[in-house]
């Protein structure tokens, strides 16, 4: 029996007699003395419990090597990672922020049906909200110009985004509260008509 091959060390025996070296070579080479130690982590990992094969010259050249190979993979791994978030991020910039074909049908078709439902309102409750959310007057001056008080004019204002709303069904999204009273009847029976 050889007794040569019995005692020659484990090449992990090798890493850890060498371990100082190993890790100074390795930093200088990667500029990181925590990814050397980590790369030496993973090469002990790879070299198992196995002893340098007979044609090896070097244990401590072939375990550098199984560190160095370690620290590549990690490196492309690493990169390849960065660059998949780079072309994610890229491509956002690519993204059309026009509304798809859909949202232009839908809504030209809830802009209709605010139309329609606006030319139902009795002429007051018209001027009322085109003075407050289109010319952006203010409620004193809308209320004077109409003669009538804020709290009509409040409820003028709720009534005509509640019917408006309602008829695009939609919910009111700006405005005042929800209405305590509802739209007089004659306008939605002339809306029937």
């Amino acid at each position: 029996m050889n007794t040569s091959v019995e005692h020659r060390p484990t090449l992990r025996d090798v890493l850890v007699t060498n371990y100082d070296r190993l890790t100074r070579r390795l930093a200088r080479y990667l500029g990181c003395p925590e990814l050397a130690s980590d790369c030496l982590h993973d090469a002990w990992l790879r070299l198992g419990d196995s002893t340098a094969p007979p044609a090896i010259q070097s244990a401590d050249a072939y375990v550098y090597r199984v560190a160095y190979n370690a620290a590549m993979d990690r490196l492309r791994r690493e990169r390849s990672l960065q660059g998949a978030q780079l072309v994610d991020s890229d491509l956002d910039l690519f993204v059309d922020p026009t509304p798809s074909p859909e949202a232009v049908t839908q809504a030209r078709s809830d802009l209709g049906a605010v139309a329609q439902a606006f030319q139902c309102l009795p002429w007051r409750h018209q001027s009322v909200l085109v003075a407050l959310r289109i010319e952006e007057r203010t409620r004193e001056d809308v209320a004077r110009r109409h003669g009538i008080s804020l709290r009509t004019l409040d409820t003028t204002l709720r009534q005509a985004l509640q019917h408006c709303a309602e008829k695009a069904q939609q919910p009111i999204l700006a405005g005042v509260s929800t209405s305590r009273r509802r739209l007089p009847t004659r306008c939605l029976r002339s809306e029937a008509a």
